[in-house]
């Protein structure tokens, strides 16, 4: 994608597309646009075919191809030349109830349509685009698995089937001339009776179409070749192309699908990952344990917390128990000023506080915290994660935030990297953080405190 057609979308759409997956971009049609398709689907009666109906009722569809909001969307995720891989069809009716089966594709197509941002240059081969021409409901919708065009490992059986969906599925909310631009790899389902929701799929220029090249008669030097050199250059000579095999002696052609790729970790029982949390984490990129710390172990956190707060005035300069305010990310990157856009509320009057020292407080407030050091808990998903001879790098802190405090600002992108290694997940390194509330609980100043990290 040329830097000219990613300004055909803003910097949050193009943000978005690359971390979520998908774009909603609201009312793209006019009523008299949705109101001639759905009049049109009315009079023919059928769910597909709608480019090669006879007229008048062809007319609406085929106009959608050539409408300016969506062939800029097209243009920039795509690429100028992209082409329709797929003619559009209403969206038929899933399952009814919670159980949503999710497509995931054949290897070849996640390969084929893949979506990948290198250095800032995006390459998008193919996407889905779905189009309401009424209000979704109660009653169904399209179901998406947001951040999954950006995976590395395939996801567990009983995810793709519905059984355990892990809180990873979005179900957006569509009015009636709304549009849903998808990543084609992305995962997505249907969950009962979406209503009329047309769905077309598009590629790049440089993709190969699902149905494939218009086939040609074959050059003479290629009738020479033998049938698997025949199918190797087949796609730029004849069209027509096939799957060569070999055992490193011979090759023949063959009719066969490729397998999803499965991994057999060559790991012990202390450092295997639990395919659920494998999959949510290379997909979203965190993991939430639930219950890890008991009522008990919670209160004498917060007592611990709170002691901590009683003895500010005590605290000589540079004791590691003081508050230390930190300023922002993006007020330390921006010359000590707020962007311009930044709303009052996320500028705040103070900088975010927080509390070191934590291993240091006198017993037994010190206990709490100690206790997280080497947790099993902690320590079976880090063994995966980071690998065996992880090492805490900082001492813990605890932020609390008073009335006033500004927002916290994205941050990321250091330079520990994330890599996938025959199959297995590499991190550099990773950060720990323990909820000592559950939900927002104000005390003393309007204080409140949040995640120890």
């Amino acid at each position: 994608m040329t830097a000219d057609e990613k300004s055909k979308i803003d910097a949050d759409e193009d943000y978005g597309f690359d971390v979520a997956g998908f774009i909603h971009v609201p009312q793209v049609l006019s009523a008299a646009d949705v109101a001639a398709c759905n009049e049109a689907i009315d009079a023919v009666g059928r769910d597909a075919g709608m480019l090669e109906w006879p007229a008048p009722h062809c007319a609406p569809f085929q106009g959608l191809q050539q409408h300016p909001v969506l062939t800029s969307y097209l243009e920039a995720l795509c690429g100028s030349g992209f082409v329709m891989d797929r003619p559009p069809t209403l969206v038929a009716d899933g399952p009814e109830g919670t159980v949503v089966p999710l497509t995931n594709g054949p290897p070849e197509d996640r390969r084929r349509l893949r979506y990948a941002n290198y250095n800032g240059t995006r390459e998008s081969r193919g996407v889905r685009i779905f189009l309401a021409l009424e209000p979704t409901s109660k009653d169904g919708g399209v179901v998406l698995v947001t951040a999954s065009h950006n995976r590395s490992t395939e996801p567990p059986a009983d995810f793709l089937t519905g059984a355990d969906d892990l809180g990873m599925t979005e179900e957006p909310e569509l009015q009636a001339g709304d549009v849903l631009i998808c990543a084609a790899t992305m995962l997505c389902g249907v969950r009962g009776r979406p209503g009329r929701v047309i769905e077309t799929q598009y590629v790049s220029a440089r993709t190969r179409p699902t149905a494939g090249y218009p086939q040609i008669d074959s050059p003479e030097w290629a009738t020479e070749l033998t049938p698997g050199q025949q199918a190797v250059v087949g796609t730029r000579t004849t069209g027509r192309g096939g799957t060569v095999l070999s055992d490193g002696e011979r090759t023949w052609v063959a009719q066969v699908e490729e397998q999803p790729a499965t991994v057999a970790y060559n790991l012990d029982e202390n450092s295997l990952p639990d395919p659920h949390e494998l999959w949510f984490w290379d997909v979203r990129g965190y993991l939430i344990l639930r219950g890890v710390m008991d009522e008990e172990w919670l209160a004498a956190a917060n007592r611990a917390v709170d002691y901590a707060l009683d003895i500010q005035d005590s605290l000589p300069e540079g004791h590691p128990s003081r508050i230390e305010e930190v300023p922002e990310q993006a007020l330390r990157e921006n010359d000590w000023q707020w962007p311009e856009d930044t709303s009052p509320r996320l500028g705040g009057e103070i900088n975010r506080p927080r509390i070191g020292g934590l291993y240091q407080l006198p017993a037994p407030h010190c206990d709490p915290f100690r206790r997280m050091i080497g947790h099993p808990a902690i320590v079976k998903r880090l063994n995966w994660i980071l690998g065996y001879g992880f090492r805490e790098s900082t001492e813990p802190m605890c932020c609390v935030y008073p009335t006033g405090t500004t927002g916290g600002s994205l941050h990321g992108q250091n330079p520990g990297s994330h890599t996938v290694f025959n199959g297995r997940q590499l991190v550099e390194q990773t950060n720990v953080a323990w909820a000592l509330h559950g939900r927002v609980c104000r005390f003393r100043r309007g204080q409140r405190r949040v995640p120890l990290r």
